[in-house]
């Protein structure tokens, strides 16, 4: 019975504590609407901020990209000599993408073009830098090929071949001089492949050049010099050192002009690091400022 009463106290007390069904539900939605009311007054109170899209790379940082990736392609081809043709298809992508993002229009007209520009890639031979091969290629033709190909064998049998290449453009002087540094060796077939001796030195050709137009240098090679580099070389052996042939000449009597053969070189990429030119038979040359 005591056990009863007691129980009977518990319901009671808690019957007369807890509120009734439909106050309890009023007071959840209630504390629900506030909540919502409060977040709502928050997010109000915040200030706006837009999307931001990504930072896009500008036209000089794309280029600077393009330049790195064709001058780690330039290094590891040799200048281009010993390219592979997945490097020569990777180094024509790369000229192609910079020269439609050329920023000089006109470089054969701006004071950026002059200076010192040293080779660091061709997809032709590297002496064709020269104004000299560029007036014999314009007289030969369409043998031209072959006599390229002939000097080619000539300077790197015995371990020769060509070295640095520097090209000076003086627009306001109207001058075009081509500095090429040349290892030439002489060796003895029959004895073996070793060269007897090797020398370096410099064939240096110098010219007239003028601006045609917007893209286009025409240049006529005048003389060209043999500097002897390499004192090492046996005096003997060394009779060419610091002679000049008159080249313009020699062609004006070959080829019966009253000048020597004018040829273009057009310049299609140019800023304060970099210059592309090509010569009239598409042929790439890429140089770096020195």
């Amino acid at each position: 019975a005591s056990m009863s009463s007691a129980t009977s106290a518990r319901v009671a007390y808690s019957a007369g504590v807890r509120a009734p069904g439909g106050a309890r539900r009023s007071f959840r939605a209630t504390r629900i609407v506030s909540r919502a009311v409060a977040e709502d007054e928050s997010s109000s109170s915040a200030v706006y901020q837009p999307a931001v899209a990504p930072e896009q790379p500008s036209g000089a940082d794309v280029n600077a990209a393009a330049k790195k990736r064709l001058l780690a392609v330039a290094a590891a081809s040799g200048r281009g000599l010993d390219a592979t043709p997945a490097q020569k298809t990777a180094a024509s992508s790369l000229i192609a993408e910079l020269i439609a993002a050329n920023p000089n229009p006109e470089p054969a007209t701006s004071p950026t073009i002059d200076g010192d520009w040293e080779l660091v890639y061709s997809d032709t031979f590297l002496f064709r830098s020269s104004p000299f091969f560029w007036a014999v290629g314009s007289m030969m033709g369409d043998t031209a090929d072959f006599f390229y190909q002939a000097h080619s064998h000539q300077t790197g049998i015995f371990g020769g071949g060509v070295g640095r290449v520097v090209q000076t453009v003086d627009t306001k002087g109207g001058r075009l001089i081509s500095d090429c540094v040349v290892k030439a060796s002489v060796g003895i077939p029959l004895l073996g492949f070793s060269p007897v001796f090797a020398g370096y030195g410099s064939v240096i050709t110098a010219g007239r050049c003028a601006a045609k137009d917007g893209t286009r240098l025409a240049v006529t090679a005048e003389t060209t010099t043999v500097r002897q580099d390499d004192a090492n070389v046996l005096p003997q052996l060394n009779f060419l050192n610091g002679t000049t042939v008159p080249v313009e000449d020699v062609m004006k009597q070959v080829g019966g002009g009253e000048a020597g053969p004018e040829v273009y070189l057009d310049t299609f990429y140019l800023d304060d690091e970099m210059r592309i030119s090509k010569l009239e038979d598409g042929s790439v040359f890429v140089y770096q400022r020195c």
